[in-house]
């Protein structure tokens, strides 16, 4: 037994992360990102891909949120949020960000447009969410 669970340390730990999933699950919700019936698994910060002209673009900071339907990518101000349901990815690719191996290409169905689109996000552990999101898609992961 170690000491912090002797004091209710990890539960309090384990209590203060489900408080503050639910709360960004309600702000989700009230933006009509998510839907009240979704579980939001995990949020992090995260890079994704401005497009500024075609294909071309930069790297900008976000957020990502996994939820148990969809990726949820929270963009500056200017920008539109990228929501993309697992159902609607056709594939993902491994990529980078500069020289670092942490990107992701999702290519998808626009679920506004009905158009084939790919958007580039970098997160840490990116080989375990580009699993979490191929099994959730059917897809492979490559």
């Amino acid at each position: 037994m170690s000491l912090f669970s002797l004091f209710g340390k990890k539960e309090e730990a384990g209590s203060k992360r489900e408080a503050k999933l639910e709360k960004q699950k309600t702000n989700l919700v009230k933006l009509g990102l998510m839907e009240e019936t979704d579980k939001l698994i995990d949020y992090f910060q995260a890079g994704y891909v401005e497009r500024l002209i075609g294909k071309f673009g930069q790297w900008q900071q976000g957020w990502a949120y996994f939820t148990e339907e969809r990726l949820i990518v929270i963009t500056g101000l200017l920008e539109e949020n990228i929501v993309i349901p697992y159902q609607n990815i056709r594939a993902l690719e491994k990529g980078a960000q500069g020289v670092a191996q942490i990107a992701i290409t999702i290519t998808y169905e626009n679920m506004r447009s009905g158009e084939i689109v790919s958007d580039k996000i970098s997160m840490m552990k990116r080989d375990q969410w580009m699993q979490f999101m191929a099994e959730r898609a059917r897809v492979a992961a490559d």
